[in-house]
């Protein structure tokens, strides 16, 4: 199972108090930070804190005129939610076993995030009915049946995103969280898409036409035809990632080839989820 280090120890150093149902328990460390249960503050040191750590409310602050900054014992969700998203109309069966990969290794490095025995990692499948049962059943995932329509699968989604830390790997082609009416201040959008739904620039200069559908077709040997329709995918990939960030979503991306061992790239992969991870409204 691929391990991602950036992204255990983004969990472990997120002061996560979101809402929960179940209520909270706290990290066993002291961090520089507004939220959690306040302990007191210290001088800002510049070699160990971030700028926007500094309170400009400090009474120590305003009395000594330097900048100083909270220190809090974070506290930590309980239970955290990863929604694996299969589009019952996309026909890339290649990209389920690589989501299935990523919800493995996210569920054991959450899961070493959270120190208490309570603590719970929830994995749900929505969209299209998988062959995989083993892939489920090391998952212990429960399948949401009726969701293959993309509404009902995003007004899901939002409940499931509503409780605590939460995770949803899909390509979000179908999935129109952006008209649910929701916000998704805890939750990080795990954009899965196959390297040729990016950029075709790969196979162009084969003797080979590419059939989109709807009579449209790109001739791989022509480099103004491929730069035009790779401007035009370049686009779409901005416009739905622009729609998910305006509803809260932080982004990361896995793109999945099969020139790579594990079907994407890891320490990539790694790296852009613990971004998002630092990047939530906690």
């Amino acid at each position: 199972m691929p391990r991602f280090a950036q992204t255990e120890n983004a969990l472990a150093d997120i002061a996560a108090n979101f809402p929960s149902s179940r209520g909270r328990h706290f990290g066993d460390g002291i961090k520089a930070g507004a939220r959690g249960v306040s302990i007191g503050e210290v001088a800002y040191d510049p070699s160990k804190h971030s700028p926007t750590k500094i309170n400009p409310l400090s009474i120590n602050g305003l009395i000594t005129g330097e900048p100083f900054v909270p220190q809090v014992i974070p506290s930590r969700p309980i239970e955290a939610n990863i929604i694996v998203h299969n589009d019952p109309r996309s026909n890339r069966k290649d990209l389920y076993r690589t989501k299935f990969s990523l919800a493995e290794s996210l569920a054991a490095q959450i899961s070493g995030s959270m120190p208490a025995f309570r603590d719970r990692v929830n994995v749900y499948l929505l969209g299209e009915e998988v062959e995989l049962s083993r892939e489920l059943g090391r998952l212990d995932a429960e399948k949401i049946d009726n969701t293959e329509d993309p509404v009902i699968a995003a007004q899901t989604t939002a409940e499931l995103c509503m409780n605590g830390l939460a995770f949803v790997i899909s390509d979000f082609e179908n999935l129109p969280l952006y008209e649910t009416g929701s916000r998704f201040r805890g939750t990080v959008g795990i954009k899965n898409n196959h390297h040729l739904d990016l950029d075709i620039s790969s196979i162009a200069g084969n003797r080979a036409v590419l059939s989109l559908g709807q009579a449209r077709e790109v001739k791989l040997w022509k480099p103004k035809e491929v730069s035009s329709f790779n401007e035009a995918l370049a686009r779409h990939d901005q416009e739905v990632v622009g729609r998910l960030e305006r509803v809260g979503m932080k982004i990361a991306r896995v793109i999945s080839s099969q020139s790579e061992y594990n079907g994407y790239n890891l320490k990539a992969a790694d790296q852009s989820i613990a971004s998002a991870i630092n990047r939530l409204e906690t």
